[in-house]
């Protein structure tokens, strides 16, 4: 498999080190790990392929052509546009169309559950605002209990996305796959789309910084930036909350996946994604399903950024010490609001250095 094995890399002068090391680690592992582990057993077969990177140095002006686009819409089935997965009659009961033919820098889709109002009303407060670079949405399902409140709230932030699913644990994959068609057929323009958690703090500034200087992508295809489990086993107690049955998996262990709270892709990787997410069956556990099992198939790549995720430990010394500063790009996973609020108001009055080195 090596000698048919193109490693490219993009790295120019301003890169961050940490991630071009995770990069260069991260396909080294891949290599390893789909040649020795056997019991990685998918529910779906197929030969998989390294992915292609090229290593651009800085002064290197290599020129490649841009492959043409994953697919076009009128690839897809007919009835794609109301199908969502095993869903027929599918339709947005809200819907909004923030890009208007624009390529904002980052779409941001926000999984949110009906009830979530006060921390969607506290990220709209701190770092969730919308701007020229940033297209920002929350989606969620059906409840009867809250659409009421939802369709007053939608009427007055205009930025909540509803299917017409009932918004409950178990369909946690019928919204992921919403967003991300969603983006296929409204903003397939954006340049990187990041999908969060309502507990999730985004330092704005750092990821425009990230995206535009440090993250040399624009060449790139196929990739998926997130914190990267590998090796997890699937687990079969009653007791677990993440319990799956044989016939729902029949591997040992999961293939490497994204943690679901924060995921940023490159745009061919959604709509890669979204097409394979609406043939294959079922599979609850939306993180596992999109980044780990589908993904695997495509043959994306999954490139770690733990490094670039602030720890409790380091935000309660910055908040406790305006001179500790530090680049990160996200919080610390499932933020309170009121941390959520703390950090923002730090990084609003204090001037930090946004330094990924």
């Amino acid at each position: 498999m090596l000698e048919n094995l193109r490693i490219y890399v993009f790295v120019s002068a301003p890169c961050t080190r940490r991630f071009a090391i995770a990069l260069i680690l991260t396909i080294c592992y891949s290599i390893w790990f789909n040649g020795e582990n056997t019991d990685m057993s998918l529910p779906s077969s197929g030969n998989i392929v390294a992915s292609n990177y090229l290593v651009l140095l800085p002064g290197d002006n290599t020129t490649q052509s841009l492959p043409r686009e994953p697919y076009r819409l009128s690839e897809l089935p007919s009835d794609d546009s109301s199908t969502l997965i095993d869903i027929k009659g599918f339709k947005f009961l809200m819907n909004h169309y923030p890009c208007n033919n624009t390529q904002p820098l980052i779409l941001i889709l926000i999984h949110s559950a009906p009830g979530n109002f006060v921390r969607r009303k506290t990220l709209r407060e701190t770092w969730a605002q919308r701007s020229p670079l940033v297209s920002l949405l929350f989606f969620i399902g059906t409840s009867e209990k809250f659409q009421d409140r939802l369709e007053d709230e939608n009427s007055k932030y205009k930025d909540l996305i509803q299917g017409n699913f009932v918004d409950v644990y178990r369909n946690m994959t019928y919204k992921h796959v919403m967003a991300l068609k969603w983006t296929t057929y409204h903003c397939p323009n954006a340049k990187y789309i990041l999908k969060l958690d309502d507990d999730v703090f985004v330092h704005v500034s750092a990821m425009v910084e990230f995206l535009t200087h440090d993250l040399t992508l624009l060449r790139n295809q196929r990739l998926i930036l997130c914190d990267v489990s590998l090796s997890s086993p699937v687990k079969r107690t009653w007791r677990s909350k993440w319990r799956v049955s044989y016939l729902e998996y029949p591997g040992r262990y999961y293939p490497a996946y994204c943690l679901g709270w924060a995921i940023l892709y490159t745009p061919d990787s959604v709509l890669l994604l979204y097409r394979e997410a609406q043939r294959e069956p079922y599979f609850w556990i939306d993180d596992i399903h999109i980044t780990g099992i589908i993904a695997h198939k495509l043959n994306l790549t999954l490139i770690s950024l733990h490094s670039l995720v602030l720890t409790t430990k380091k935000m309660t010394d910055m908040l406790s010490n305006s001179r500790i500063g530090g680049g990160f790009l996200f919080g610390p996973p499932d933020m309170s609001e009121d941390r959520m609020r703390a950090l923002h108001s730090f990084l609003s009055t204090t001037r930090t250095v946004i330094n990924l080195d």
